[in-house]
């Protein structure tokens, strides 16, 4: 498995995760990434910033997530610390749910914002979404409240150095 910086190269294949991801959602009828969310322009975004991350396994992309410092998305104030970084948008793809490419994402971007020299790492997250929820939990990441967003309530979790 490889962990990288995701480039425009990766797009397209990218968005055909992201579409088939958002189908198996809506098929096990959970209540989250609606309203189009999220848009292909926020993933050109974060690739255009080298804010996207990917997986690979022989040339084909797994996961994806975007890696950012947390202010750019949420603003100060939202988690404990405010030198944070953030995730978000991670994904994996169909075939490879359950063989815990999730993880070693997760993982990956812990340790590369341990590099950065940041406090830590803030994110949010549905509560429904019980599978991400212990993931988090199991990287020692703790719940620091929950509350409505422009787009979602969500449960803010945060993981410090």
């Amino acid at each position: 498995m490889i962990y990288r910086v995701a480039t425009l190269d990766d797009l397209y294949e990218i968005i055909i995760m992201k579409n088939k991801v958002k189908q198996r959602i809506i098929n096990q009828n959970l209540p989250m990434w609606l309203n189009g969310y999220p848009l292909d322009e926020y993933i050109i975004d974060d690739i255009k910033s080298s804010e996207g991350r990917v997986i690979e396994i022989n040339g084909k992309i797994v996961s994806y997530s975007c890696f950012h410092h947390a202010s750019k998305e949420y603003g100060n104030g939202v988690f404990k610390k405010d030198n944070v970084m953030s995730f978000g948008r991670l994904m994996v793809d169909d075939g490879y749910v359950g063989k815990h490419i999730g993880d070693y994402m997760v993982k990956s971007m812990i340790e590369e914002a341990k590099s950065l020299n940041v406090e830590g790492v803030g994110i949010l997250a549905d509560d429904f979404n019980v599978k991400a929820m212990n993931l988090y939990k199991k990287y020692g990441f703790n719940i620091e409240g929950s509350r409505q967003f422009p787009y979602a309530y969500l449960t803010i979790l945060g993981l410090y150095f």
